[in-house]
């Protein structure tokens, strides 16, 4: 093993190790109490406009319990309340969730799933009972004057399973919030009403604010962001680096990202993880307006919904309806939300979607004949393999033609090495008597490439392999394998990358190097393999798992193929 090695290994174990302490030392901060809203205008009826520029203030770097939340330009200033809140409860089980409603703000204070569990058999909660973030659904209607009633105490006017009611009335002004549940569904319905019985107009906004916090301790929550379907296309901000420059942005003096509007054809906003969807749904798409902003830079953070204000003259009433989901990414259930809810699974690229959607499939029925997702994924990469095969034998042969004549083209490389020309000249010259084509490789592996793209998202978007166990220690194929954590450093030990990363380095020594130096190919060869390794560390085991046998399936087709084309020398015209 030489010095070059050696140093690739070590510094990618220096990589692993800062990320892994990095990644502990990301809790979130002790949450104020109550939560800080974070508001700006919305309604119906008016056009919104488009292009309109940010308005959203700079915020401190941890909101207070004193501090009221930041205001918009021409917004009436929030009052404070006078006295602390005494919130009553609404808790509510149902056969999917079991959630808890407050009568401070008239919210969602925390739902959390009954059918999916942690390892510690924890049930997964979509809206914790505490941190930054601690409710959802929550409307401040600053706009009316009557002080935040996110923090306001409301009545509750009915509450049973199937309907909470909460009222609140100031100064003529009533407002009304009554959420519907359907018993065998994780959605539910919102509607928010305002009557007017003041003496002056008011303009209701109806911003709702759908706030989450970043959750690193808990697996299914580490790659959390906001989201949003606008225009047609999914939105994403993670929410870990929303606010904070990051390493990168404080190099070179960026500015923290603070706001991202979108205007107009909003279809849904909310948070979400690689298996699960919170999401708020307006009755009007194409007037509803929406932003993601910041809470607390890199730790929390908000999507917000609203529409621009409407004019509502004394005696007037106006309702407007929204639909919110909280649970699995389940295909059939987002798929009936409607409103584009399936497009929150990722299935890659729409040029690969069908593919990916394709190999979901095939992947549930093998494991109905077989019911483990590890053999099942294992089944499912051999058959792509034989379909492919008439390619992957192309592409083999004419890398092994092209390593065959590899020794003539380094003589001539060599010979050549002053007259540019000539060795261009005298290589094709070689080509054509070999019949090697340098490219005849490259063709095949381009048709197989959205092959192996869909199954890659097929396997990554596939709740089904969440908590799905294989064989021995790997008991979770959504999840990294873990063996065991070294002592000291906390760093875990992932055993399928590594073996995944010894496996493309054997299959590197049977690809041909377009390079001459000796010293860059074994560089190349080295280099590739540990990049892999390190980018495949914390991948799920389920990915590293395919990746791993399709590196075994590459190297036993090659030493056929070679085989198949017999000793060098005869071997490279035989086979042209």
């Amino acid at each position: 093993m030489d010095r070059n090695l050696i140093l690739a290994f070590l510094l990618s174990f220096l990589v692993l190790s800062l990320w892994s302490l990095w990644m502990g030392e990301r809790k979130p901060a002790p949450h104020p109490e109550g939560q800080p809203p974070i508001a700006q205008g919305a309604s119906p009826e008016a056009r919104a406009p488009s292009g309109e520029p940010s308005t959203y203030p700079e915020l401190p770097a941890a909101p207070t319990p004193a501090a009221p939340a930041p205001e918009l330009p021409g917004e009436p200033a929030a009052e404070a309340e006078a006295t602390q809140v005494h919130a009553r409860h609404v808790d509510l089980t149902l056969p999917l969730y079991r959630a808890r409603m407050s009568t401070a703000g008239g919210v969602i204070e925390s739902w959390d799933l009954a059918d999916y569990t942690d390892h510690g058999g924890a049930r997964v909660a979509m809206v914790p009972p505490d941190g930054p973030a601690t409710s959802i659904a929550v409307t401040p209607f600053r706009e009316l004057g009557l002080g935040d009633l996110s923090r306001a105490s409301w009545e509750i006017e009915r509450s049973d399973t199937k309907q909470v009611v909460f009222r609140f009335a100031r100064d003529g002004v009533t407002i009304r919030k009554t959420y519907s549940f359907a018993p065998e569904s994780y959605d539910f319905r919102l509607a928010i009403e305002v009557a007017n019985q003041s003496k002056a107009s008011i303009s209701p906004r109806f911003l709702v604010d759908w706030p989450a916090e970043v959750r690193p301790r808990e697996q299914d929550f580490r790659d959390q962001s906001l989201a949003a379907l606008h225009g047609g296309s999914i939105t994403l901000q993670p929410l870990a680096g929303f606010g904070s420059p990051g390493l990168i942005g404080t190099l070179f003096g960026r500015q923290p990202v603070r706001e991202v509007p979108m205007a107009g054809d909003v279809d849904w906003v909310g948070f979400q993880t690689t298996y699960f969807l919170a999401a708020l749904f307006p009755d009007n798409p194409n007037q509803a307006r929406a932003r993601f902003v910041v809470l607390m830079p890199a730790m929390a953070g908000a999507a917000q919904l609203f529409f621009d204000p409407v004019e509502l003259t004394p005696g007037q009433t106006i309702e407007r309806d929204f639909r919110g989901y909280l649970g699995p990414k389940e295909v059939d259930r987002l798929t009936a939300m409607g409103g584009g809810a399936e497009r929150a699974i990722d299935r890659g690229y729409t040029w690969v979607s069908p593919l990916t959607r394709l190999f979901a499939w095939l992947l549930h029925a093998l494991y109905t004949v077989i019911p483990n997702y590890g053999v099942a994924i294992i089944l499912l990469t051999l058959l792509v393999r034989v379909v492919t095969a008439p390619l992957t034998v192309r592409q083999m042969r004419s890398m092994e033609r092209l390593r065959r004549v590899q020794p003539r083209m380094k003589e001539i490389q060599e010979k050549y090495a002053e007259d540019r020309q000539k060795q261009s000249e005298e290589l094709m010259k070689l080509y054509k008597q070999e019949k090697v084509n340098p490219l005849g490789g490259c063709f095949p592996m381009l048709l197989q490439l959205p092959v192996f793209i869909g199954l890659f998202y097929a396997l990554r978007s596939s709740l089904e392999l969440r908590h799905a166990p294989f064989v021995g220690w790997i008991n979770d194929l959504s999840a990294p394998d873990l063996l065991f954590t070294l002592p000291g450093l906390n760093l875990p030990v992932h055993v399928l990358p590594i073996v995944m990363g010894v496996t493309m380095f054997v299959q590197q020594k049977f690809t041909p190097m377009q390079t001459p130096d000796p010293t860059q190919a074994r560089m190349m060869m080295v280099v590739m393999p540990v990049m892999m390794t390190v980018l495949f560390y914390q991948f799920p085991s389920g990915l590293v798992l395919y990746w791993m046998l399709s590196n075994v399936l590459a190297i036993l087709n090659q030493l056929w193929i070679g085989r198949r084309m017999g000793p060098p020398g005869r071997a490279v015209q035989a086979a042209a």
